[in-house]
């Protein structure tokens, strides 16, 4: 006789998804991703550069903890249905280390976002960053990428550019002057 599969409940996944935040972004411990995350989990928004699965969490998390050493993300609200959970949360960082090509501005950020996670057997198989991108960018003061034409240029499935045309667009646009 076979053992049955454990059942995960909507609060089941809600811990899980409290754990990358708690544990995993807040206070450095890549373990916990070997835990939580499926090994072949999907990352819709990672930094640009990060190889697929797993490892491509812990180089996203890795780039903006050296980016922001200090970096604390809050939880202001969670709804968990079936296997998804949404979480609406502050990410709170001073810029201190390099972060996409850019040099550090000592600068205290604070940026908002909707992450939409899909969960799959106890084990996290998607995320989703909605408003993250652009949130973050305003905040580092390039939020004006995010404006006009270049906006509209190189728009992938989903909507927006993704990072790493948006940090070769400002590496570029810094260079000479902005719109």
């Amino acid at each position: 006789m076979s053992t049955p599969e454990p059942v995960f409940t909507p609060e089941d996944n809600a811990r899980i998804i409290r754990r990358v935040f708690d544990e995993f972004v807040n206070e450095g411990d890549f373990s916990v991703v070997d835990e939580i995350y499926s090994p072949d989990m999907v990352d819709h928004q990672p930094l640009p550069g990060a190889p697929e699965g797993t490892e491509g969490v812990k180089y996203t998390i890795a780039g903006l903890r050296q980016g922001f050493p200090d970096l604390h993300v809050t939880i202001e609200a969670l709804s968990a249905h079936s296997d998804y959970v949404v979480i609406h949360n502050t990410w709170r960082g001073t810029f201190t280390g390099e972060f996409l090509g850019m040099d550090p501005t000592g600068e205290r950020i604070e940026f908002h976002g909707v992450v939409v996670w899909r969960l799959a057997n106890g084990l996290i198989a998607e995320r989703w960053g909605i408003g993250v991108e652009s949130s973050m960018l305003e905040a580092l003061g390039l939020g004006w990428l995010m404006s006009g034409a270049l906006a509209r240029k190189g728009r992938r499935r989903g909507g927006g550019m993704d990072l790493a045309d948006l940090a070769a667009a400002a590496t570029a646009l810094t260079a000479t002057e902005q719109p």
